[in-house]
C-alpha cells in the first residue's frame, strides 16, 4: 500500500530523525553574527569612535565572499558528505566569532575578522545540514527543512538577550569570545554525535567523474535553475528591502524607538510560524504555488503600510504577514531544488542560490534607503516593491511540473 502524499512518514523519522537537533542548532549558528551586532554597536562606537557606518560595513564581507566560496563548498558537500563539512566548520566558525573579540583600534582589523568570520560561515551555511536532510527525508522533507530552518528564528529569541548579558557583565571583548564558546559547546557534540545523514557517494566520489561534472553544468545551465535563481534573487532583495529596514520604516511613519523594535519583532514569529507551515504545506501540494503564494505575501504588507500610516495595528500585522512569507519562501527554495534537481548535485546548486540571495539581501535595503534618501520618504519604494514580488511569483510559477523522481539524481 502506497503512504498518502503528505502523511508522516514514521519511519523517516525513526530512521533519521536524530540528525534534527543538530541540523537545527546548526542553522541557529548562522544567524548568530547578524544578532550579536546589534548589541555592539554601541560599545565599538564609543571606544573606537567608529561610525555606525563603518561597523555594519562588516557583514557586507561576508555576503562578497558567499558569492565565490559558497559554491565550491557546496561541491565539496557533494563530493564528501555534509558531515565532514560540518565537522570542520562549527569549529572554525566558532573560534573566528571569538577572535572578534581582538578588534581595533583601526577599523582594517574589524573588517579583516569579518572576512575571516564571513570564510568559516560558509562552512556551516544552511546548505550543510539541508543537504543531510535532503539526503534522507523524502515524503516529510518538507516537514523537515522548515524544523531545521526555523533555528534562524530561535538565534533572534535567545541571543540578543545572552549578548547583552555578556556585554554588561564583562564587556564587548569578553562577550565575543564567551560567544563563541557557546556556539562551540551547543553545536559540535550534536555534530559529532548526532549528524551522521547517510546517502553519502563514498569514497569513490573524491574526485568528480567526468559524466557528473557535465550533469552539474548542465543542471546551473538549465532553464530551470535560472529560473529558480532569478526568483530567489528577485525576491530576496525585495523582502530584505522590507525586513531590514522594518525598524526605520515604522520610525518614518511616527513611531517611538521603543514602539519600532517592539512591534517589528513580530516578524521572529512571523518567520517560525511561516517556516512550519510552509514546510507542512510543501509535503502536500505543489511546491510551485506555495512558493508564490509565499512571495506574493509581502505584497500585503507594502500595501498595508501605505493605506494605514501610523497606525499600530497596521504596522503589527504588515510585520508579521513579512515573517510569514519570509519563513516559508527560504524552505520552498531548499525543498524545490531537490525537488527539480535531486540530490546528488544539491550542495553546488543551493550554495548558488544561497550565494546569490545573500548578496541581493545586501544590495536591497541599500537600494531602498538611496530611494528614501531621495524622496524622503518609503512610499515610492513600497510601491517599487509591488511589481518585483509579482515577477518573483511569476518565476516559481514557470518552473512547470515536478520531473519525475526517477530521472532527478540521486
Amino acid at each position: 500500500m502506497t503512504e498518502r502524499k503528505g502523511a508522516f512518514a514514521a519511519a523517516e523519522w525513526r530512521d533519521h530523525g536524530a540528525m534534527m537537533p543538530a541540523c537545527f542548532i546548526g542553522i541557529m549558528l548562522i544567524a548568530v553574527p547578524s544578532y550579536v551586532l546589534g548589541a555592539m554597536i554601541h560599545p565599538l562606537e564609543q571606544q573606537f569612535g567608529w561610525s555606525r557606518a563603518q561597523i555594519t560595513a562588516g557583514p557586507m564581507i561576508p555576503a562578497l565572499t558567499a558569492i565565490f566560496v559558497a559554491p565550491l563548498v557546496g561541491m565539496e558537500i557533494d563530493r564528501r558528505g555534509p558531515r565532514r563539512i560540518a565537522l570542520v566548520g562549527v569549529p572554525l566558525f566558532s573560534a573566528a566569532l571569538a577572535l572578534m573579540a581582538l578588534a581595533g583600534p583601526g577599523i582594517a582589523g574589524w573588517w579583516a575578522l569579518y572576512g575571516l568570520l564571513g570564510l568559516a560561515s560558509m562552512l556551516i551555511f544552511p546548505m550543510v545540514w539541508t543537504a543531510g536532510i535532503n539526503r534522507n527525508f523524502v515524503r516529510n522533507r518538507g516537514l523537515a527543512l522548515a524544523i531545521a530552518l526555523s533555528g534562524t528564528g530561535a538565534t533572534a529569541a535567545v541571543f540578543p538577550a545572552i549578548t547583552t548579558a555578556l556585554l554588561e557583565s564583562y564587556g564587548w571583548r569578553s562577550a565575543y569570545l564567551g560567544i563563541g564558546l557557546l556556539c562551540f559547546a551547543l553545536a559540535f557534540p550534536l555534530t559529532w554525535f548526532l549528524f551522521k545523514p547517510g546517502g553519502s557517494r563514498g569514497a569513490d566520489a573524491e574526485a568528480a567523474t567526468t559524466a557528473e561534472r557535465a550533469e552539474r553544468r548542465a543542471q546551473l545551465r538549465s532553464g530551470g535553475f535560472l529560473r529558480l535563481a532569478a526568483a530567489a534573487i528577485v525576491y530576496s532583495m525585495a523582502l530584505a528591502s522590507l525586513t531590514s529596514n522594518s525598524v526605520p520604516i515604522l520610525l518614518a511613519e511616527g513611531f517611538d524607538a521603543m514602539t519600532a523594535a517592539t512591534t517589528a519583532g513580530t516578524m521572529g514569529l512571523g518567520t517560525i510560524t511561516g517556516r512550519l507551515a510552509g514546510g507542512w504545506l510543501l509535503d502536500r501540494f505543489d511546491g510551485r504555488y506555495v512558493a508564490a503564494g509565499s512571495v506574493i505575501a509581502p505584497c500585503i504588507s507594502a500595501l498595508i503600510f501605505l493605506a494605514t500610516q501610523g497606525s499600530h495595528p497596521g504596522a503589527m500585522a504588515a510585520c508579521l504577514v513579512l515573517g510569514l512569507a519570509a519563513g516559508a519562501e527560504y524552505d520552498a527554495c531548499a525543498y524545490l531544488t531537490a525537488r527539480y534537481f535531486g540530490v546528488r548535485n544539491f550542495g553546488t546548486l543551493f550554495g548558488m542560490i544561497a550565494a546569490l540571495t545573500v548578496l541581493a539581501a545586501t544590495t536591497g535595503p541599500l537600494l531602498a534607503n538611496l530611494v528614501f534618501d531621495s524622496a524622503r520618504s518609503y512610499d515610492p519604494v513600497f510601491w517599487g516593491l509591488l511589481p518585483c514580488f509579482g515577477l518573483s511569483a511569476v518565476l516559481f510559477l514557470a518552473l512547470g511540473p515536478y520531473p519525475d523522481e526517477s530521472a532527478t539524481p540521486t
